[in-house]
């Protein structure tokens, strides 16, 4: 059984709304009081209510983000010199779906500085060619000095109308169970997040799929409703079975990229267990 862990997957989403020239949203709701003066009941006529508050980020310093509350709001990657027909930004919004998680445990000395990238639900910087990813597979040898530093990506830039990138962390909290042993669960080892349009288009793109289908009401209570498929038929829709389930082990390569033979699984896993090495000639 597995001790108490975090799962977190970092994922850079790069995306260029009608050109690379965006800019970061953030969205969240809040409330205020309104009165209503045709509300004049025991009551009374104020009113409590929802107001979306919109705002920009403008510093990448201020762009190493956790979700909000209650999941009130998001944050978009939009184009402010674009817009669509009602005279909105054009963007795509990053929801966060089953599990938005982030890393749990920030001091430890063995994550001092090689895992900043885990601490947030999702962060935004400037696009360069000198920070492609946000770790380096050597980083848990060097916790103090990394190869790659996560929070060097972020220098007081600005980020209003540049070309971004998105950091966005999915994963799972593993709380040990019984249920653990002997082969962990899977069905909540889950996590998920969507990247959506918003305001992109000037209406819902879905009426105009080929394999829509349109219903339309009976002229009498009791009667079927007349369906149109235009001429879509299920064959088309269905993806083919699955093939036979079959299992292959994996291969595993030495330094120098050979494939390595083992005797047994045992030694397999022992040699898929060990510590990184690196071989070095003098």
């Amino acid at each position: 059984m597995g001790s108490l862990h975090d799962h977190v997957i970092n994922y850079k989403v790069d995306l260029d709304i009608v050109g690379t020239a965006n800019s970061l949203l953030k969205t969240t709701t809040k409330q205020e009081v309104v009165t209503h003066p045709w509300f004049n009941d025991d009551w009374g006529n104020e009113v409590i209510q929802q107001t979306i508050h919109r705002e920009y980020i403008t510093n990448e310093d201020d762009a190493l983000l956790k979700l909000p509350d209650n999941l009130q709001g998001g944050y978009s990657i939009v184009n402010q010199e674009e817009k669509n027909r009602w005279g909105t930004v054009r963007g795509y919004a990053i929801h966060p779906g089953y599990s938005p998680i982030h890393g749990t445990v920030v001091g430890s000395k063995r994550l001092l500085h090689n895992a900043n990238w885990a601490r947030y639900n999702l962060a935004v910087s400037r696009r360069k060619e000198t920070e492609p990813s946000s770790s380096s597979v050597w980083n848990m040898n060097l916790p103090g000095a990394p190869p790659v530093d996560f929070h060097k990506f972020f220098d007081g830039e600005n980020i209003t109308q540049e070309d971004l990138v998105a950091w966005v962390n999915v994963g799972m909290h593993h709380l040990p169970q019984s249920e653990d042993a002997p082969n962990t669960r899977t069905n909540t080892a889950t996590s998920s997040f969507f990247v959506a349009p918003l305001n992109y288009f000037d209406h819902d793109v879905s009426v105009e799929s080929s394999n829509a289908i349109l219903l339309q009401t009976p002229s009498h209570p009791g009667e079927p409703f007349a369906v149109e498929d235009y001429g879509v038929r299920p064959v088309h829709c269905v993806p083919k079975a699955p093939a036979p389930f079959e299992y292959v082990p994996v291969h595993v390569f030495d330094h120098r990229g050979e494939e390595v033979a083992f005797e047994s699984v045992e030694a397999m896993r022992s040699g898929s267990e060990l510590y990184h090495r690196i071989k070095f000639e003098l």
